[in-house]
């Protein structure tokens, strides 16, 4: 992890050479996309203190929560894109919630970096009795009523996908975030949910199990399970977390930002990166520049062509 943030922090270096030129010129607003307490808002306040203490820079949280982060970005296509208004939610803020949407489009922003990347997956009680995906299958198609926790509409679309793929009805709860849906699970609101991290301490403590990775490979907490690619489906929820801006943002103002952010990162005493570091292991993921603007949309061509399979 340390040599992946260093050398992405080289590639800043060498691509950025105005960064250092570029001062705000009074606070730094920090748009946080979901509400207080969840692994967004954690990181995003986390980073804000960061900030000020080595560069000087205040920045100012506030939470817009809503959408799945797409309520705050539409209020931040419209801000001034000067580097004083930046945005903190996931990736698919702006690589799926614009799918159909009017008001939205990948091409509104000015991408400045990831922090890091989720474990997401497919989560349910441990006295469920399940725990694979195949049990969950069994008992749907035994007539088991199942109500699927969601958080946005993303994570709506991949649960219908999975109803889908396997012939089974799902029912659909939503959730404020990654811990609105962990919450419904306890409560038992829902006997399955999506998680992109909350789940780990529950998942630790034997009172929940992951059934599936919904990323490119197994989760931490479960190194020997099967991913969904595994079931045979072209899907995967995982969705890093993003900072960004208006359209328009000055190129200076974008690498100056993106530059404290990977120092911070790069550093494993922070406080941020510890918390990274245990709930989105193994670490702090760092993309930027064009890569990441290749990324997301890459991810928006996916993303679409799973909603457009919904409708076959």
């Amino acid at each position: 992890m340390k040599k992946l943030c260093a050398a992405l922090l080289a590639v800043g270096l060498l691509a950025s050479p105005a960064y250092a030129e570029w001062k705000p010129k009074g606070p730094i607003k920090l748009w946080i996309g979901f509400g207080a307490g969840g692994g967004t808002d954690t990181q995003g306040r986390a980073l804000a203190e960061q900030i000020e203490k080595i560069r000087g820079w205040r920045v100012i949280p506030e939470n817009k929560a809503g959408a799945g982060g797409a309520v705050m970005a539409a209020q931040l296509k419209n801000a001034p894109a000067d580097g004083q208004t930046i945005g903190f939610a996931i990736a698919s803020t702006v690589d799926f919630a614009p799918i159909n949407n009017k008001n939205l489009s990948i091409d509104d922003f000015t991408y400045i970096t990831t922090t890091a990347g989720s474990q997401a997956g497919i989560i349910a009680r441990k006295d469920s009795g399940w725990k694979t995906l195949d049990d969950l299958v069994a008992a749907a198609k035994a007539g088991t009523k199942i109500v699927w926790a969601n958080y946005g509409d993303m994570t709506a679309a991949a649960s219908e996908a999975v109803a889908k793929k396997f012939g089974i009805g799902v029912n659909h709860l939503s959730a404020k975030g990654g811990q609105g849906s962990m919450n419904a699970l306890v409560a038992k609101d829902a006997n399955v949910a999506w998680s992109g991290g909350a789940h780990r301490a529950l998942v630790a403590a034997g009172e929940l199990v992951i059934l599936a990775s919904a990323e490119e490979k197994p989760l931490a907490q479960a190194p020997t399970g099967k991913t969904l690619k595994d079931y045979g489906m072209d899907l995967v929820v995982g969705s890093p977390f993003l900072i960004f801006g208006p359209k328009g943002m000055p190129a200076e103002a974008r690498d100056a930002i993106a530059k404290a952010v990977q120092e911070i990162l790069s550093d494993p005493k922070q406080k941020v990166t510890e918390y990274i570091s245990k709930r989105y292991p193994p670490g702090p993921v760092v993309i930027s520049g064009s890569k990441l603007d290749t990324m997301l949309r890459a991810n928006l061509a996916a993303n679409t062509k799973l909603l457009a399979g919904l409708k076959k």
